[in-house]
């Protein structure tokens, strides 16, 4: 059931006059466990030519927002992971909330199926958005480091299919269970670090947005990204241990 403003602010007034303080938790609208899911994320090429054969290569490229247009702001909440100990390439099972708390409403992508955006004809150039999530890894306050992508950490979307987008309003939420992977950096600073004690205690998770275009060829495949600009919140961390590579 939605929790209207008007409820927010009589809440609110109530707990100022009993001086006791209070948040209005944020309404989910969505939900999905990506690791019950077989994600259709196979693209069909174009039929080869006599002038190209089967051997296709691929170019991605994304570009990092820029900040010139702030377009609203997401707070990335890493709610619970499957276990509190690791080891170096373990793949953990999480669960995030991915909230909007700015004051207009966010456009995500929340579908695992980017084969079923592709059009009719494999060779046409087709736009889409992705919403990315990231885990996270650090020592206290001496250094983090993003973990490898795994299965389930991509939702896909496009206006012109139905069922795919969802509008995020200000205060509302999506709640996503996934599948990572925990990999140590390979920085030797890090590895310093590590070294001298600051062993990875928690990890937290991150989403960013993102504008694609893909073009399919018979012998290669083109895809780039636009970061859609967002401030980042984080909405907390969950205490882990990560020990170094199994034998």
């Amino acid at each position: 059931m939605r929790i209207s403003c008007i409820c927010c602010v009589t809440l609110a007034l109530s707990v100022a006059l009993s001086g006791v303080g209070a948040s209005c938790a944020a309404q989910e609208v969505g939900f999905v466990d990506l690791t019950k899911v077989t994600a259709r994320t196979e693209l069909r090429p174009p039929q080869p030519t006599r002038e190209s054969n089967k051997a296709r290569g691929g170019i991605t490229q994304d570009q990092a927002c820029d900040f010139i247009k702030n377009e609203g702001e997401l707070r990335t909440t890493l709610v619970s992971l499957n276990r509190t100990h690791y080891q170096d390439g373990d793949e953990p099972k999480f669960e995030v909330t991915v909230e909007n708390v700015a004051s207009a409403p966010i456009r995500i992508p929340f579908s695992p199926h980017l084969a079923d955006l592709q059009p009719e004809n494999p060779a046409q150039k087709f736009a889409y958005s992705e919403l990315r999530l990231a885990l996270w890894i650090a020592a206290g306050t001496a250094w983090s480091a993003t973990t490898c992508c795994g299965n389930g950490m991509v939702l896909y979307g496009a206006e012109d299919h139905a069922g795919t987008m969802l509008t995020l309003n200000p205060a509302e939420s999506v709640r996503i269970i996934g599948k990572g992977k925990f990999l140590l950096p390979d920085d030797l600073m890090i590895a310093d670090l590590i070294r001298s004690g600051h062993d990875v205690d928690h990890a937290y998770a991150q989403s960013s947005l993102y504008r694609v275009q893909t073009l399919l060829t018979p012998k290669a495949a083109a895809t780039t990204g636009r970061e859609v600009c967002l401030s980042q919140t984080s909405g907390g961390s969950v205490p882990i241990a990560l020990t170094g590579s199994k034998q």
